[in-house]
């Protein structure tokens, strides 16, 4: 199988999303829903941490686990029911990632957190929007989103003081994200209401590494990819029970990871996706899968990436081999 060759490197993705935040600075009507954050964040541990200790004062070891790289098969693994994304995780580098709860358009409920030290500690900020679809820094301090106040009309969100406060909502410009009145639907740089899985297939997850290129994963288990800014899609592998979706340039070639949960993992399996050719288990991560559906995020950067699993928060190390509770 030939892998697709990215059109636009790193560089163009960093210069996009930069612009992006350069038209959310711009002045614009607020959200009535969703006013500038101005208060001071709180800080809360994860759960399951290093470093917590027990009656004897040991050191706790995380319960996280790695496969060696087994070859598996697309049968489809037991396990939540997909369903699109509400935990949202996106990465700046092992470092700094950000998490948020989608929440909805009509009841609101949306939330988002910043970590700067690994995943150790998570500062709650407020969230500028009731409903968030996407959250992406940009640098250290730096941070945009994605998300609707109640009439659910997408608006883009910046940030230069890791969420202290927020700029006002503005339109969306050449951006990314799922729609969130229509599971089927996702908003992209050529397209506010593309259906890469159909019009009655959900898109589960969206991942992006340009402007142009971008891949969705379906309900189905579809991977579906653009190179045209969505425009148009095309079949890129499969993964039944594929919970969330990550991509990434290795070596200018686009690289596609699915977290399911199945096989011989306890926890999440995460397989990279090659279209024909069978999945390719990279590692099997934590000892425990949400109930819930929607529950699991990943985000992969080149310095690692992130999981997301209902509380539980888990990062590996640049080849994914190698995964830890922070």
């Amino acid at each position: 199988m030939q892998n697709k060759v990215a059109t636009i490197g790193l560089v163009g993705f960093l210069a996009v999303d930069v612009a992006l935040v350069a038209l959310a600075l711009r002045p614009s009507r607020p959200d009535d829903a969703s006013p500038a954050a101005t208060t001071p964040v709180t800080s809360f541990t994860t759960p399951g941490a290093s470093g917590a200790t027990g009656a004897t004062g040991a050191t706790k070891t995380p319960t996280t686990t790695a496969s060696s790289g087994a070859t598996g098969g697309s049968a489809a693994p037991t396990g939540p029911k997909p369903a699109p994304v509400t935990e949202l995780v996106g990465a700046l580098d092992a470092t700094t990632a950000w998490r948020a709860t989608t929440g909805t358009c009509g009841k609101g409920g949306s939330a988002m957190f910043v970590t700067t030290d690994g995943g150790k500690t998570w500062d709650k900020t407020e969230s500028p929007a009731r409903a968030l679809i996407r959250v992406q820094p940009l640098t250290a301090a730096r941070v945009f989103a994605i998300g609707a106040g109640s009439s659910c009309d997408l608006k883009q969100y910046a940030s230069n003081d890791l969420g202290v406060t927020w700029q006002a909502g503005t339109a969306v410009s050449g951006g990314w994200a799922r729609q969130l009145d229509e599971p089927t639907e996702v908003l992209t740089p050529q397209d506010d209401r593309a259906q890469p899985c159909g019009a009655s297939t959900d898109v589960i997850d969206l991942s992006r590494t340009s402007a142009d290129q971008a891949q969705a994963l379906c309900a189905d288990g579809s991977v579906m990819l653009t190179e045209d800014g969505g425009q148009r899609w095309t079949d890129d592998g499969t993964v039944k029970g594929g919970l969330a979706l990550g991509n990434r340039l290795e070596s200018n070639r686009l690289a596609t990871y699915v977290a399911r949960v199945g096989g011989d993992c306890p926890g999440i399996d995460l397989v990279r996706v090659v279209k024909g050719e069978k999945l390719e288990s990279v590692a099997c991560v934590g000892t425990k899968v949400p109930s819930e559906a929607g529950q699991v995020g990943v985000s992969v950067v080149s310095a690692g990436a992130w999981i997301v699993a209902g509380d539980a928060v888990y990062t590996g190390n640049a080849n994914l081999t190698k995964w830890k509770q922070p």
